[in-house]
């Protein structure tokens, strides 16, 4: 598998060209000429369309931090993170294929049409027929485990070389930490077929993330702060638990996705490469010109997840979504979730991004100064409404038969402001 070039495509569309400079172990990238004419400023803030450097026709280099594994911030974003990495490792593997000379480059043609957002990868390992098959979620469950766990190759017997088929096609592309498939549900008939591709009518795209503990009840929990974040205010799209052989995962629509149709999309690591804080957050807003709405939304996300402790709030937790008529907009929230280790000792326990200059002992006086710097409206009910949400916690803990030792460590680690 070597692949040097890769042409980038969104709608249907030739966006432009990426290569693979191995001597400099960065990528090139080149717009084509006929797309700057469409006026689709997709990465406004780092490679703008109207920059003289592309109308010139001239390269943009991809960015050499480990973040971005030397793609262009934009692209970078196509590429999945730990999940998605094992699975792609483990392909290699299985298909006898070295990863000494596997570049980025590499790893999109493999993603080829399966990127999370819009964006496209040609040309694209074929990973067989892309029509939508019956995902049995279960068996998938079961083998995606065994997959993570192994060291050495997975041995591919009769049985379990569709499955591990079915698991390429389905996981190979989400980012996160968590195993979690691509599927499409309906929900009048409960059936779960593959995500990947387009889907029959009836059929909605959703993340299924695997509840990969029986000790840490994680698909619970981001159900529950699932239901906090929307009863305080903060746009989310339709979740939802599911069982099966009584394992519990939690189902998530994708914001990607308006039927069958693409949403650009792009990370505030891709955005703005060099954010680290939430000032920086609403920095970018206003850069991109969003309405207030925006402003509010990520300010009451901001509250939630420092009370709730959230504190994987990381830039790629943050995201904005492009229309085709080029207009940008704040992403749903997503990834909201008690991400606190209660094993760890309290300086690994902080928020990934800073808040007044800090990541920790984040006080009242910390938010009502963001919200002051950044023109917020009537913040203090804002974050009194979040400190309401959390008082749910307890009640939504009880249906879903948490044990009662986790909810006490879990409350008595919410901030109190």
């Amino acid at each position: 598998m070597k692949t040097n070039v890769v042409k980038v495509k969104l709608w249907g569309t030739n966006v432009g060209y990426l290569s693979w400079d191995s001597r400099e172990e960065v990528a090139v990238f080149e717009y084509d000429p006929s797309f700057l004419k469409l006026g689709w400023d997709i990465a406004p803030l780092t490679m703008p369309v109207n920059a003289s450097r592309s109308r010139k026709q001239m390269p943009w280099l991809g960015n050499k931090d480990a973040v971005y594994r030397g793609l262009p911030p934009m692209i970078a974003d196509s590429l999945p993170d730990k999940w998605g990495n094992s699975l792609f490792n483990s392909w290699l593997r299985d298909n006898k294929i070295s990863t000494k000379n596997i570049t980025p480059i590499d790893h999109l043609s493999f993603i080829g049409s399966r990127a999370m957002g819009a964006l496209e990868y040609e040309p694209a390992e074929k990973l067989g027929d892309d029509s939508p098959f019956s995902v049995d979620v279960q068996r998938l469950y079961h083998f995606a485990k065994q997959v993570l766990n192994e060291r050495e190759s997975t041995v591919l017997t009769r049985e379990n070389s569709i499955l591990w088929q079915d698991l390429v096609k389905v996981s190979s592309s989400p980012g996160g930490k968590r195993p979690k498939a691509i599927v499409a549900l309906n929900d009048d008939t409960g059936e779960v077929i593959s995500g990947q591709g387009t889907i029959p009518e009836g059929f909605l795209h959703y993340i299924l993330k695997y509840d990969d503990s029986s000790i840490f009840p994680y698909a619970k929990l981001e159900y529950i702060y699932y239901k906090m974040a929307v009863d305080t205010g903060i746009a989310m799209t339709p979740s939802d638990l599911r069982t099966y052989e009584g394992a519990t995962h939690f189902l998530t629509r994708r914001f990607d996705r308006i039927g069958n149709d693409k949403i650009h999309t792009q990370t505030l690591a891709a955005m703005s490469p060099l954010s680290t804080s939430y000032e920086d957050i609403f920095a970018t807003i206003r850069r991109l010109n969003l309405p207030y709405e925006d402003s509010r939304q990520q300010y009451l996300r901001m509250v939630f997840n420092v009370l709730a402790r959230n504190v994987d709030d990381h830039s790629k937790n943050v995201s904005f979504c492009m229309n085709r008529d080029g207009v940008w907009r704040l992403s749903p929230a997503y990834d909201v979730t008690f991400s606190v280790d209660l094993a760890a000792p309290a300086y690994v326990n902080k928020q990934s991004l800073t808040i007044n200059g800090k990541n920790k002992n984040i006080t009242r006086e910390d938010l009502e100064a963001v919200a002051r710097n950044n023109d917020i409206l009537e913040y203090n009910t804002l974050i009194d409404g979040v400190k309401a949400s959390l008082s749910t916690f307890e009640e939504y803990a009880d249906r879903l038969n948490i044990s009662k030792s986790l909810v006490n460590r879990i409350v008595n680690d919410f901030v109190r402001v």
